[in-house]
C-alpha cells in the first residue's frame, strides 16, 4: 500500500531537521561548558581546593541525574562495558579535573585554553589509531583551524612570558588533561551505541567522583564547604546542573549519534565562549581578533560535518 504523497513530503522535511539535533546538542553543551570556566575561576579565587570542587560538582550532578532513572527500564551493561565506562569516567571526571586545576596554578588560563583546543586533533589521532574513526586531511585542517581560532580569540595573553614559573609542568599537566578528554571522546561513542546514555553518564560520573574523593578529603572538604559563600553555592549549582549533568548528557548523546571526530571538533568553542562570558561577567579584556577566532572555531564543525547535513 503506497503512502500518501503529503506524508512522504513530511518525512523528507523532518529527516534533515532530525540530523541537526546532535549538532545542536553539542553546540549547547560546549556553550554551557564555556560559562562553567568562569564559575570555576570565581570559586577557586576564594577556595584553592580543586579536588573538593570536582567532588562536589560531579557528586551533585550525579544526584541530579539519578531521579531520571525512576520508573525506567534499566538494563545494566555487560561487566566489560561497565568497567570501560568507569575507567573512562575516571579519566574525564577525575584526572581531567585534577590536571586542569593543578596546571592553572602555574600557567595563565588563556594558555591553558589554547592547549585545551588540542582535544579535537588528539581525539582524531586516538580514534584513528584504535580503528574507531577515519582520519583525512579535511578533518586535520578543521582541527588546526580550531586551534588557530582559539589562539586568535584568546589573544596575546596566551603567549605572554610567565614570570611566575620557569618550568613546563603546567603545560605538561594541561596536555595530560587533553589526552584524558580525547581518550574519553574516542572510546565513549561506540560504548554508548544501543545503550542508555543517561545510565552510562551516571556510571562515568560516579567513578570520577569516587576517584576524586580521597584527594578532596585530604584538602579538608568539610572546611572547604563551610567556607563557601552564597555566590560560591550559586556557581556550584550551575556547575553541577546545567554545566555538568545537563551539558555532559547532551555531549554524550552527541557522541552516541556522531563519530568521535564530528563531536570533538565542537570542543574548542568552549574556551572562546569562556572568554566572551568572562568579558560580560568579569569585565575581562577581549582580543581585537576575538570575532575572527570565533569564526575559525565555528568553521571547524562546519567543515567536518557539512557532508552529513
Amino acid at each position: 500500500m503506497a503512502l500518501p504523497e503529503n506524508n512522504l513530503e513530511n518525512k523528507d522535511a523532518v529527516r534533515p531537521l532530525a540530523s541537526l539535533l546532535p549538532h545542536v546538542a553539542l553546540l549547547l553543551a560546549v556553550v554551557l561548558l564555556g560559562l562553567s570556566f568562569v564559575g570555576i575561576r570565581a570559586i577557586m579565587a576564594d577556595q584553592q581546593a580543586s579536588a573538593s570542587l570536582g567532588f562536589l560538582r560531579y557528586g551533585l550532578a550525579t544526584l541530579m541525574l539519578l531521579p531520571l532513572l525512576w520508573r525506567r527500564r534499566i538494563v545494566m551493561p555487560p561487566l566489560k562495558v561497565f568497567l570501560m565506562v568507569a575507567l573512562l569516567g575516571t579519566l574525564q571526571f577525575g584526572l581531567f579535573h585534577l590536571f586542569v586545576n593543578t596546571a592553572l596554578q602555574d600557567i595563565p588560563a588563556s594558555r591553558g585554553a589554547v592547549i585545551f583546543a588540542l582535544i579535537p586533533i588528539m581525539t582524531m589521532l586516538i580514534a584513528a589509531m584504535t580503528g574507531r574513526d577515519s582520519l583525512n586531511g579535511i578533518k586535520l585542517f578543521a582541527a588546526v583551524l580550531s586551534i588557530v581560532g582559539v589562539a586568535l580569540a584568546i589573544g596575546e595573553k596566551a603567549f605572554a612570558a610567565d614570570t611566575a614559573s620557569g618550568s613546563w609542568m603546567g603545560e605538561l599537566l594541561f596536555f595530560m588533561a587533553v589526552c584524558c578528554g580525547a581518550t574519553y571522546n574516542a572510546f565513549s561513542g561506540r560504548l554508548m551505541q544501543n545503550r542508555s546514555v543517561l545510565l552510562l553518564t551516571i556510571i562515568g560520573m560516579s567513578a570520577g567522583t569516587m576517584v576524586i574523593f580521597p584527594i578532596a578529603y585530604s584538602e579538608g572538604i568539610g572546611s572547604v564547604i563551610a567556607g563557601y559563600d552564597t555566590r560560591d553555592w550559586l556557581w556550584l549549582l550551575y556547575l553541577a546542573g546545567p554545566a555538568a549533568a545537563f551539558s555532559l548528557f547532551l555531549f554524550n548523546w552527541g557522541l552516541q549519534q556522531l563519530s568521535p571526530s564530528q563531536a570533538a571538533i565542537y570542543v574548542p568553542i568552549a574556551p572562546i565562549m569562556a572568554a566572551a562570558f568572562g568579558a560580560l561577567i568579569l569585565n575581562e579584556h577581549l582580543s581585537h581578533l576575538f570575532l575572527v577566532g570565533l569564526a575559525c572555531a565555528v568553521a571547524g564543525p562546519i567543515i567536518v560535518n557539512w557532508r552529513r547535513n
